[in-house]
């Protein structure tokens, strides 16, 4: 077994790699919307790419929520398995938007995102959707499993 191949599967080096992609992946959203913004005439808030950065997050929060909704349009958490649902996707989608907050020197980021997309252009893109598949999925299982918990 060589050395290169023991370290990418240690678990300590998957869990840090899965937070790396994590971060990655919002970078390159912040730097997109950064960039749109740096072209157009009238400027947008640095509060402006931020929702634009987490707007997947926020299709998960706003996902759970509707899930949780009862008839009368309030949230009811009736089970145990209910309440977890509820704010264990609820926890993640705030945490997950949290990530973008260190973005604060945005020439650095912006750099590091090119250099990241012109040595690996086809992996990120496949991690985006992937991405942005996890999380339409995950509110789509909460909304469908939500009423049977």
């Amino acid at each position: 077994m060589d050395r290169q191949n023991y370290q990418m599967t240690d678990s300590r080096n998957v869990f840090c790699r899965f937070f790396y992609i994590l971060v990655m992946l919002h970078k390159i959203m912040h730097s997109h919307f950064t960039d749109w913004n740096n072209k157009r005439k009238r400027k947008a808030l640095g509060a402006g790419i931020y929702a634009l950065t987490i707007l997947p997050e926020l299709l998960l929060l706003n996902g759970t929520l509707f899930a949780a909704a009862g008839q009368d349009e309030y949230v009811h958490l009736e089970s145990d398995c209910q309440k977890v649902v509820f704010y264990g996707v609820s926890v993640l989608a705030l945490l997950l938007m949290a990530i973008p907050w260190g973005f604060l020197d945005d020439k650095k980021i912006r750099k590091e995102v090119r250099q990241e997309l012109r040595e690996r252009p086809r992996y990120w893109k496949r991690a985006m959707v992937i991405y942005i598949a996890a999380i339409v999925a995950l509110v789509v299982a909460v909304n469908i499993a939500f009423p049977y918990l």
